[in-house]
């Protein structure tokens, strides 16, 4: 009887110690965790790149990319103080190509290039979604490449693994997600031609849109098209130049 339980026991722990390993490397395998409880208007694939920021002082060009987070935010927040504290007034150009991020860091930058003294131009060199979308809205005159890519949706949250929800949170995050969204209706309302109706329809479905429809709904003031140029004599012609065409460039008025 003894030697029986004895056999039973050791059996049981080894069943157990077999069912951790197996749980422990389903884990490895599984996306790993947000550490925090992330309000984000989006990256429309759930992925993205880290934020970077580039600013060249002279040009009075500011360059954001990829994810917009905290870090970047902060990074954008000094660089535009670090332009504002400078004696020139000359206006300052933003180009952006981000798919997108968190939704307090998108309205962080917003909100600061709103109430910059500055004169802001935004430009999209590439694409504009979600929150970069919100944040190229800001500019007091923007414009779009004319391959550049627009996207909006309604914002979303995700939640960390370890993060119990209750009742009162779920409806608290509810509101939140609600507010959110109102306000991301109302930015775009106050700078384009478009409905409310018609703004709540896109922003209800992923909706994607090129320049020149942007320009349509007023959202850009202008589609920046490459200059004519003159090709330098000790070039190779272009086929249209040997068949005996002639490219001019116009001056810029």
């Amino acid at each position: 009887m003894t030697s029986r339980c004895f056999l039973l026991l050791y059996f049981c722990k080894y069943l157990c110690l077999k069912l951790f390993k197996i749980a422990g490397e389903n884990n490895v395998n599984e996306e790993p965790a947000m550490k925090k409880i992330r309000k984000s208007s989006g990256d429309e694939s759930g992925n993205g790149e880290t934020g970077r920021l580039s600013f060249h002082k002279s040009s009075r060009y500011i360059s954001i990319s990829g994810e917009i987070d905290q870090k970047l935010a902060d990074e954008f927040f000094n660089t535009l103080i670090g332009f504002e504290s400078l004696k020139s007034r000359k206006p300052l150009t933003i180009y952006i190509n981000s798919e997108g991020g968190d939704v307090d860091d998108m309205f962080k930058i917003y909100d600061h290039i709103k109430n910059s003294p500055l004169f802001i131009t935004t430009v999209v060199a590439g694409c504009a979604l979600s929150a970069g979308f919100i944040i190229f809205l800001a500019g007091d005159l923007r414009k779009a490449f004319p391959h550049a890519l627009f996207g909006f949706h309604a914002p979303t949250i995700y939640y960390s693994r370890d993060y119990s929800e209750g009742p009162v949170e779920a409806a608290e995050l509810a509101f939140y997600q609600k507010q959110m969204f109102e306000t991301m209706v109302k930015i775009v309302k106050d700078n384009s031609n478009m409905s409310e109706k018609a703004i709540r329809k896109y922003f209800r479905v992923l909706t994607r849109i090129d320049a020149k429809t942007a320009l349509k709904f007023g959202l850009a003031h202008q589609v920046v098209n490459p200059p004519k140029k003159i090709l330098p004599k000790s070039w190779p012609a272009s086929p249209k130049l040997q068949r005996g065409e002639q490219k001019i460039l116009k001056p810029r008025p």
